[in-house]
């Protein structure tokens, strides 16, 4: 027993018997005897109650208790704060994420869009140019043909002419003039097939010159094109790009990047340094994480081969 029950009991004991005395003392007071014996001198016994102060191990166990008692509430608090900031930390990579494929959902619109329109433009200026030259044809044939029935017309008359003069002539004279009309024949003749042959040649000219017109503006929408895409291909490397903890900003760095036909990255490498190891390797992550560039499968074999295939670009994040 500690030193508490000690504390309990003494108390206890005094108190009982206290009552005992007390019950002793009425019977005595109340007997037939008591008128003749003189009553004895009570004795008072006062109960006292002790109190003892708290042992240094329980004081330590309470010490003890207290402190687990605040130390599990400090790792609950802990452990919520962890809980509530990896949420939050999940919900802001969910958000980013979501923002992410939104700007990749725009940018692929767009992309589409821009295609289909220059697709558009190109299928307009090509029907626009296969009616000029269709209607250029129509008028030369109509000219040709009107020029060739007023010739036909002239040689009627002239053949006529001929014909009313033979009938008066002498057969010298008719042969004079058969001869003079076959001559005149194959003069038309060779003119009219000199013309056409000019003809033909103005329009072979023509006909050359407009597809290299349109091999031109072919080219200068593919040139256009390439670098819309070269620029969509840099911003999505920016955007992918990761801040090292280090960069202090200015810096450049030359990436040989080397492209499949579908857009997967097969190579990309480093060929002018900005001198700083870790800037380097970031650029080199960022590219490996924004491929693959599906942009370049809108372009034929040709451009692709000259302006996707391999090619380098200038990694610069303040750009």
């Amino acid at each position: 027993m500690d030193r508490r029950g000690e504390s309990l009991v003494r108390p206890l004991l005094l108190a009982a018997c206290l009552h005992i005395l007390l019950i002793l003392t009425f019977f005595i007071a109340v007997s037939p005897e008591a008128k003749t014996i003189t009553p004895p001198s009570v004795v008072v016994i006062q109960a006292t109650e002790l109190t003892f102060a708290p042992s240094a191990a329980a004081e330590a166990r309470v010490r003890k208790q207290k402190a687990e008692e605040e130390e599990k509430k400090r790792h609950e608090a802990e452990q919520k704060r962890r809980q509530q900031e990896a949420k939050r930390k999940a919900e802001a990579e969910r958000e980013e994420q979501l923002e992410k494929a939104k700007l990749e959902a725009k940018k692929k619109a767009e992309v589409e869009a821009k295609k289909k329109a220059e697709v558009e433009a190109k299928n307009k200026a090509e029907a626009k140019l296969q009616a000029e030259l269709k209607r250029a044809r129509e008028a030369k044939q109509a000219a040709a043909k009107a020029e060739a029935e007023a010739k036909r017309k002239a040689n009627e008359a002239a053949r006529a002419k001929v014909l009313e003069e033979k009938a008066k002539a002498t057969d010298d004279e008719r042969k004079a003039v058969l001869k003079k009309e076959r001559e005149n024949e194959e003069k038309a003749l060779e003119e009219a097939f000199k013309q056409a042959e000019v003809e033909a040649r103005a329009l072979e000219e023509l006909k050359k010159k407009e597809e290299a017109e349109l091999a031109v503006l072919n080219a200068l929408a593919a040139e256009r094109a390439a670098a819309n895409v070269l620029d969509a291909m840099t911003t999505r490397i920016t955007r992918a790009w990761r801040r090292p903890v280090a960069f202090a900003g200015g810096l450049e760095v030359y990436l040989r990047m080397a492209l499949a036909s579908n857009g997967e990255l097969v190579d990309v490498r480093v060929v002018k340094s900005s001198g700083d190891v870790l800037f380097d390797r970031s650029a080199l992550t960022a590219v490996q994480r924004a491929a693959p560039f599906n942009e370049v499968e809108q372009f034929d074999a040709a451009t692709f081969e000259e302006k996707f295939r391999s090619l380098t670009v200038k990694f610069r994040p303040e750009d």
